[in-house]
């Protein structure tokens, strides 16, 4: 008989990111510059010579950035590496129109769009060797311009990277810069819309340079910090220069209102059958009690076997969270020898895979997931004890899930060959 089961949640809950577990849970922010003096000197060069690539960032900045004979302030730089000579540096900045815009030394591209009104915009520049028109400048994911520059770009590497000025110490820029990133290759705008708002967890490939600009708190004394960490992986870590590090300007403030690839970490209990609200993902169950990964309960649902308090690591897009501990406190026999009174054969199988039932049942739900975790495949039965499913299989590791009128759950894997 089905036995109503109690439960009850208890809190458990924090982001891993490349093994710091508190990381994810500081508030997002940006660093603030003066305009004066401030910049980060970083390590590397992300790219030489006439590579292709992407430079994007979240900038706020009310700073005229007309030329001082046009009646502004001068150009902004937001990033900047090479050196002054003609072709030689990688200049992204904001000049005329008081728009985006890029430049080699000798020539650049401008685009149209004003980006100094005091609110947050994504930009980004694209150099793409390939293509005719080799320069894309885009502002919130809408593309301004494209272009060519009169020269061909060949970027030293003699100064690295800088945020904020320009390779030879001049044009500061004055205002807020978040999620500077460089890429070693030429991103589509679909590409630039499907992450624009997303902050990473983990190494992406082809970011070659990395500045999330989450280490300090928002206008409070953050003078402890010396390093801005390059997260790419390739560590071309920054050094401040200039800043005061501590009030409401040249220090950190609010940033961009971005999110992390988002995951589910709720967990659905019926009974002792426990279920991730995640789908597509990775799973690990956890015994909390013990504090332990459960081995070998890899699926999207666990069957607990004992009473107790467990959990799971959800894993996807390179963000990990572990959800709540769930306390089973009842367990029903016939959940708990589902698994038993059916027959999944052959396994491994090289053509039909056969489900064998221990009766007849008025409704029986079958989901079929790859390995990866996504469902690939599902349909309701009725009046059945025996189901043979072969087209819907290539070769690989599935994971099929059975589901009855009384609400058990089992999930089996399954080798085709």
């Amino acid at each position: 008989n089905n036995t109503t089961n109690f439960y009850k949640m208890k809190r458990k809950f924090y982001f891993m990111l490349l093994g710091v577990t508190s990381q994810l849970l500081m508030s997002q922010a940006s660093l603030k510059f003066d305009g004066i003096n401030d910049f980060i000197q970083t390590t590397g060069t992300p790219i030489s010579g006439s590579g292709a690539r992407t430079v994007e960032a979240w900038i706020k900045t009310t700073k005229n950035s007309l030329p001082a004979n046009q009646g502004g302030n001068g150009q902004s730089v937001i990033v900047d590496w090479g050196n002054n000579i003609t072709n030689g540096r990688f200049t992204f900045n904001i000049l005329f129109n008081n728009a985006v815009r890029l430049e080699i030394q000798g020539s650049g591209v401008s685009g149209t769009i004003p980006v100094n009104d005091g609110n947050w915009h994504h930009v980004v520049a694209v150099y793409d060797p390939t293509l005719t028109n080799k320069v894309a400048l885009y502002v919130d994911g809408v593309l301004d311009v494209t272009g060519n520059f009169s020269g061909t770009p060949n970027t030293s590497s003699s100064i690295k990277l800088k945020i904020g000025q320009r390779v030879d110490g001049v044009n500061h820029f004055d205002g807020d810069i978040d999620e500077v990133r460089v890429w070693n290759f030429a991103k589509s705008q679909n590409q630039i819309l499907d992450d624009m708002d997303l902050e990473y967890c983990s190494t992406q490939s082809g970011l070659v340079a990395y500045y999330k600009f989450n280490e300090g708190e928002i206008a409070a004394n953050n003078s402890s910090i010396t390093i801005l960490p390059d997260y790419s992986g390739n560590n071309y870590n920054g050094t401040f220069n200039n800043f005061a590090l501590n009030g409401s300007n040249s220090n950190y403030s609010d940033g961009a209102s971005l999110s992390l690839y988002t995951i589910d970490y709720t967990v659905q209990a019926n009974n002792q059958v426990l279920t991730s609200n995640q789908s597509g993902a990775t799973y690990q169950w956890i015994n909390c009690d013990t504090d332990t990964p459960i081995s070998g309960e890899n699926s999207q649902t666990y069957t607990a076997t004992s009473p107790g308090n467990y959990s799971v690591k959800v894993s996807l897009n390179g963000c990990n969270v572990v959800s709540d501990c769930v306390e089973v406190t009842t367990l029903s026999d016939e959940n708990i020898t589902f698994e038993k009174r059916i027959s999944i054969f052959p396994n491994p199988a090289t053509s039909s895979i056969n489900v064998k039932l221990d009766k007849t049942y008025t409704f029986l739900g079958m989901k079929v997931f790859n390995n990866l975790g996504q469902k690939i495949w599902s349909n309701d039965f009725s009046n059945v004890d025996f189901i043979s499913i072969n087209s819907i299989l290539t070769e690989g590791i599935y994971f099929i899930e059975l589901r009855n009128e009384f609400n058990e759950v089992t999930r089996v894997k399954v080798i085709k060959k």
